[in-house]
């Protein structure tokens, strides 16, 4: 006989099992009925879409505006916003004309102001493509919208239309907090809006606020001219390492010894990352006087500031086998191991095989003493993988026979097995065999 509680467990996997049918059946038929919504959604697009002929006048848009529907409008938007956002600067022009011959910019306006919340923000957006004065008002107006959303498409917006007249209102959303509207999306904005007039930014660099300072130095550091050098200098010494860091990258785009000086004081700082910025503008900057503070940077104790240090130093002196010698031989090994770490990914071991050509007597010398240099200090693999692989024999001989005067016995036990290998070239391989038989035989 079955027990009672075998019943109910009998019950509760079919129950169970109608359940989960029932809900796949649902499932199913809100993904087909989706499906078919968004085919008529797109066809319906296609229609609206034709209506819109290259050419349009305002009053045969207005026509068709009238005649639709809310939800072809909203349709329309996106089919108009898209012909904003692919037209060049001519056709621009004039899809921004026919949208305000035939109201539609006011329309949006009028939404933009007292719509729900997400008409309000797909109405921000769109006029983000609309190059006119009415447009930039409205989205200025509405960084003080009651919804996140909306000041967060109103912040895109003016960035996209890159007009100074939009400057106000992203000022004012820097007053906001950083959970809003992130300081990169706001940075980049007003990065935009200050391009030729970045002076409107100093302000905001001069404030009371962290973030505002830290913002506004972000977008400098997109646009800054000589016209705010004096403002980035006195920034240098701001508390906030961030700003610091930032006030550095800005540097490098206003050449000059005024901005070096301040550049190689940052590149001391107590903290690491204004250190790196520093150096990075130094490198960008090409200045031969702030050599001295890069190779110091080659003896930072944090690795990054050691690998931004190699490579400013290989654009402010290009790679040179002396500066590599020098380094190697009266800097810590560390900072050798990062300048190599660095140049090597530049090519700076092909570049000195590279010059062991006659025909260029100083570079021959230099590239020479360089590559004694790293076998006497006992870097060779990659110097032994270039005798078997260098495209150029000739230049393949010279490396084995500078790496062959003074070889000790670990370079002997590392040359020797080349002659044996298959793709050792057979002069190569002969002048291995040629060194290492003289010695044995005496």
């Amino acid at each position: 006989m079955t027990s009672p509680s075998l019943h109910l467990v009998e019950s509760a996997v079919v129950i169970l099992g109608l359940c989960s049918v029932g809900l796949a059946i649902v499932l199913y038929l809100f993904m087909h009925i989706h499906h078919h919504l968004q085919l008529a959604c797109g066809a319906r697009r296609v229609i609206l879409a034709a209506r819109l002929a290259p050419g349009l006048k305002g009053d045969d848009l207005k026509a068709v505006w009238l005649q639709s529907s809310q939800q072809d409008r909203e349709i329309l938007g996106d089919v108009l916003a898209d012909r904003c956002r692919s037209a060049d600067g001519v056709g621009e022009e004039a899809v921004r004309q026919v949208l305000v011959e035939a109201g539609i910019v006011d329309y949006w306006v009028r939404v933009l102001r007292a719509g729900s919340e997400s008409r309000r923000v797909r109405a921000a957006l769109r006029l983000g493509y609309v190059q006119d004065a009415v447009a930039i008002e409205a989205l200025v107006r509405a960084v003080e919208d009651s919804s996140a959303e909306v000041r967060r498409a109103t912040t895109l917006s003016l960035g996209r239309l890159q007009d100074p007249r939009g400057i106000p209102g992203l000022l004012r959303l820097a007053q906001r907090p950083r959970s809003e509207i992130p300081d990169l999306s706001l940075a980049a904005a007003l990065a935009a809006c200050t391009k030729g007039c970045p002076e409107r930014l100093t302000p905001l660099l001069k404030g009371q606020g962290v973030r505002q300072r830290q913002v506004a130095a972000w977008a400098l550091s997109e646009v800054a001219e000589s016209s705010v050098l004096p403002e980035l200098l006195a920034a240098t010494h701001d508390v906030e390492p961030e700003v610091r860091a930032k006030v550095a990258r800005a540097l490098s785009q206003v050449p000059g010894p005024d901005s070096r000086r301040a550049l190689i004081a940052l590149a001391g700082d107590s903290m690491w990352f204004v250190r790196v910025r520093a150096l990075a503008a130094l490198g960008r900057q090409r200045a031969p006087e702030g050599e001295e503070a890069v190779l110091r940077g080659l003896e930072d104790k944090v690795r990054e500031v050691r690998y931004r240090a190699a490579y400013a130093l290989r654009q402010i002196r290009g790679m040179r086998g002396e500066t590599m010698t020098g380094v190697l031989k009266a800097r810590p090994r560390m900072s050798f191991n990062s300048l190599m770490s660095e140049w090597d990914r530049a090519g700076f071991l092909w570049f000195l095989a590279g010059e062991l050509r006659p025909s260029s007597p100083s570079g021959f010398r230099e590239s020479c003493e360089a590559l004694k240099a790293l076998a006497a200090h006992g870097l060779t693999r990659v110097l032994v993988d270039f005798i078997l692989v260098y495209p150029d024999v000739k230049t393949r001989l010279r490396l084995l026979h500078i790496m062959l005067t003074g070889a000790g016995p670990d370079l002997r036990m590392k040359l020797m097995p080349l002659a044996d290998q298959p793709e050792c070239d057979r002069r190569v391989a002969a002048a291995i065999r040629k060194a290492f038989s003289e010695p044995a035989s005496a």
